[in-house]
């Protein structure tokens, strides 16, 4: 892993998400790209024959807003507690949006840090998570809450029996002392499968990635994302991993996404990986 890149809004929240590629940034001499995408406000006239904003002060509001995000962005950066790791802070100011800015980097992983979204604003819109999780082409890892030293190991992999999952080749970091070794499946009411040819798949899913030792799990619930959260729960783990088609457009809206409902209610760190 040689890039680790960490999208902000410069919130107070980039901390909970730099913090752990900090951590992981010093485990393997990688460097973390801080990204922020500048968000320009749009002028509106106060009524409909009134004039737009002047070109002059429209640049003079636009170089003030870029200041003062890289100025933030520099002192985030620079904050003592990440000395010893490179920080490369990136302000870019192309107005394409964070979304499409961070998907367009090369990086091995991304961390970011999300509250989450729920209720109609789940519906409607979603988080910037979810939306970067759709689009992202290596692995996402979301942040919910500080986090001190990022040493995962009592970590949750949730599967079903799509066979693309076998063709996972590596993960982006060390999965701790143990790796992998609890996978779960979720079973809800509507699903016919056999336990047992269940459990075939998931042996033959880890003898293609060599895992030797491991627990398997079934668990009823009404949902896959509510069975993978309670079971995460119950089991006190400190990692969710759930894998993602990153479907877009009319086929997200009509089947959703599990890894994104997964992100948003889980309170625990979650690994999106790609299938």
């Amino acid at each position: 892993m040689k890039t680790i890149l960490v999208p902000t809004d410069l919130s107070p929240m980039t901390d909970n998400a730099l913090s752990v590629a900090v951590s992981l940034a010093r485990l393997y001499q990688a460097e973390v790209l801080l990204l922020h995408s500048v968000m320009y406000p749009v002028p509106a006239p106060m009524y409909a024959e009134a004039p737009g904003m002047t070109p002059d002060y429209a640049v003079s509001t636009y170089r003030e807003i870029e200041a003062d995000a890289r100025e933030t962005l520099d002192r985030i950066a620079h904050n003592p507690t990440y000395a010893g790791v490179t920080i490369r802070p990136t302000l870019l100011t192309n107005g394409q949006g964070l979304v499409h800015n961070v998907t367009q980097q090369p990086a091995d992983l991304i961390v970011m840090a999300s509250e989450g979204a729920s209720g109609l604003e789940e519906m409607l819109l979603g988080s910037n998570a979810e939306v970067i999780v759709r689009h992202a082409h290596c692995p996402v890892l979301v942040v919910k809450h500080p986090i001190a030293h990022f040493r995962p190991e009592n970590i949750v992999c949730a599967v079903d029996v799509d066979d693309q999952l076998k063709h996972i080749h590596h993960f982006p970091f060390q999965m701790g002392e143990q790796g992998l070794h609890q996978f779960l499946y979720v079973r809800t009411p509507s699903d016919n499968r056999d336990p047992e040819g269940v459990r075939d798949w998931v042996n033959e899913f880890t003898y293609a990635k060599g895992i030797t030792e491991f627990d398997f799990i079934v668990r009823p619930a009404k949902t896959v994302p509510e069975g993978i959260i309670r079971y995460a729960n119950d089991v006190q783990a400190d990692l969710i991993v759930v894998f993602t088609h990153g479907h877009t457009g009319l086929r997200h809206m009509l089947t959703g996404s599990i890894a994104e409902d997964v992100l948003n209610h889980a309170d625990i760190p979650v690994l999106i990986m790609r299938a």
